[in-house]
């Protein structure tokens, strides 16, 4: 499975290496926890009525099941949703809008769900289905925002769910600058491994990890940056680095396998990680487990165990009042340290 930056929306259209870690980072494992803890998502809902709520019939439309990224989210919703009393079906258009809004209309005409959560292959492909939905009191979770449907905000019953790609990059910059504070007094040369130039949901990470870091160490000067590749050609990129920069002593890299590549280079030079500020984002297994090793100082992640939770929470108080304006909410961030 992909390791990779984020999306904006998190739409096929979109699904690229520098718009695709939000997906990439739903590891099969980490949802099929979730689904296996799944009180939390049934504590959350309940907390929102406040008493015995309606179980609802929900629909789960990612744009393709194919990666298992998107195969564990669903698995994690029908898990969750199952401890709480619900019914989850799942869609599987295989990448093709038309098929995409084919099964989400045959859902709407049916009355077949009760709710909806969709990740569109392409948000104008089927904005004629949501509409269809909020004509019937079906309320829908759309990831991404009210523009790439053609929609305003408020609308009643749809609620927009989406990455902050701007504060991911900040709290990643953040945390270089923390551990360049307490490990490196303030001063560190940093090798950055960037997310590839392109998309904007590239651009608005690396613009805020730059920005962080000045504001969090204003001494830690960026002496090599090279845009992130899979993890050998991270690595290879990094000892190019290190060549050049013997004496860089702290690294950036925004996504897991360019961070676990670029670690690999750390080590291979005779560095000791302890001693160095290395950071990244994504938070797969390996790479959480390289923090609790103290080999990385910290990862950012989104947290897609509480945005399940907290995206059934909502389809649950749509449902309660499918005329009242939906909301835009965002995918939670996590900051994970050996101490966290």
């Amino acid at each position: 499975m992909m390791n990779r930056p984020r999306l904006r929306s998190l739409t096929g259209a979109a699904l690229t290496r520098a718009g695709a870690v939000a997906i990439a980072a739903l590891t099969a494992s980490s949802l099929a926890a979730c689904g296996g803890g799944s009180s939390s998502g049934g504590t959350a809902s309940s907390g929102a009525s406040g008493s015995a709520k309606k179980a609802l019939k929900i629909g789960f439309s990612p744009f393709s099941l194919q990666p298992p990224a998107l195969k564990g989210l669903a698995d994690g919703l029908t898990a969750a949703g199952k401890a709480q009393g619900d019914t989850v079906l799942t869609a599987d258009p295989k990448g093709d809008p038309s098929t995409q809004l084919q099964q989400l209309q045959q859902w709407i005409q049916l009355g077949r769900v009760d709710a909806i959560w969709v990740i569109p292959t392409s948000g104008q492909s089927i904005a004629a289905a949501i509409k269809q939905a909020q004509a019937k009191g079906i309320v829908v979770i759309a990831s991404g925002v009210p523009s790439d449907y053609g929609l305003q905000s408020g609308e009643q019953g749809i609620t927009f769910t989406n990455v902050d790609n701007a504060s991911f990059g900040g709290k990643l910059g953040e945390l270089a600058g923390q551990c360049i504070s307490e490990r490196l007094g303030g001063s560190a040369k940093v090798i950055s491994l960037v997310s590839p130039s392109g998309q904007q949901s590239s651009k608005d990470i690396n613009t805020n990890v730059k920005s962080a870091l000045t504001k969090g160490a204003p001494n830690a000067k960026i002496v090599n940056e090279q845009q992130a590749k899979d993890r050998l050609g991270s690595q290879q990129a990094v000892s190019s680095a290190l060549q050049g920069a013997p004496d860089a002593n702290a690294l950036i890299g925004t996504d897991d396998e360019a961070t676990l590549g670029g670690l690999a280079a750390f080590q291979q030079a005779g560095k000791n990680p302890k001693q160095s500020c290395l950071v990244g984002a994504g938070g797969n297994d390996e790479a959480v487990q390289a923090v609790k090793d103290g080999k990385l100082y910290g990862e950012v992640a989104f947290d897609f165990q509480k945005d399940l939770a907290q995206n059934l929470q909502q389809l649950h108080k749509m449902a309660a009042d499918p005329k009242a304006p939906g909301e835009q909410i965002v995918t939670p961030i996590q900051v994970i340290t050996a101490s966290s």
